[in-house]
């Protein structure tokens, strides 16, 4: 159904509005908190929180964004306001430089080729020839980003996963745009390290 339709609906007060909204996006919800609070129970309880307040807040929505730059700047927020009661810190890795950096893009750039995905167990999207490899290039993929700071993690599942640009997320995250691209830069950086630490270059491709 169309978003902007359910939107409406919803403004109205229609909570089945609501369902079809939440059937959309809590998958990408989900994704983003866990990236960046790093456990499943505490994700799963913000993305409940997050369509809670979608609810209470919508009338704020003015159209001036995309609907999912509204909603994932609810998603952010909320992230943050959990990590600042737990005073959860995650360091980032030293940053090394890169090696070969255009094989291990290739498979980073492999996340952007799928549109949707299917709850946690089943996110993980199609990455060209995967089944001649020996392994789940895209799970492997996924547990590297979890290595990442709750930043870079974040910051590259918006840009690789949900699409966003860099001016997108800047308004998400309410930091400036040639900030994102830094730390969009060190994340790739950081997260061909933390592959090349385990699998040789011709694994990745």
């Amino acid at each position: 159904m169309n978003e902007q339709n359910l939107i409406i609906r919803l403004k109205n007060g229609d909570l089945s509005a609501l369902e079809a909204l939440m059937k959309l996006h809590q998958n990408y919800v989900f994704t983003v908190a866990l990236r960046m609070v790093k456990k499943k129970e505490p994700a799963e309880e913000i993305t409940q929180d997050v369509f809670i307040k979608v609810y209470k807040k919508i009338n704020s929505y003015k159209e001036r964004s995309k609907f999912t730059t509204w909603l994932f700047t609810i998603v952010y927020r909320t992230c943050l306001n959990y990590l600042d009661k737990k005073q959860i810190v995650y360091s980032e890795s030293s940053l090394k430089s890169c090696l070969n950096e255009s094989k291990v893009d290739r498979s980073l750039s492999g996340l952007q080729q799928k549109k949707s995905y299917s709850p946690r167990d089943e996110y993980f999207g199609q990455i060209e020839n995967i089944s001649s490899l020996e392994f789940d290039l895209q799970e492997i993929l996924w547990k590297a980003i979890d290595q990442l700071s709750y930043q870079q993690g974040v910051i590259i599942t918006l840009y690789y996963i949900q699409q966003f640009s860099v001016s997108e997320i800047s308004e998400i995250m309410q930091t400036p745009s040639n900030t994102i691209k830094t730390q969009l830069h060190r994340g790739r950086n950081n997260l061909k390290e933390v592959l090349l630490k385990k699998y040789t270059l011709e694994e990745l491709i």
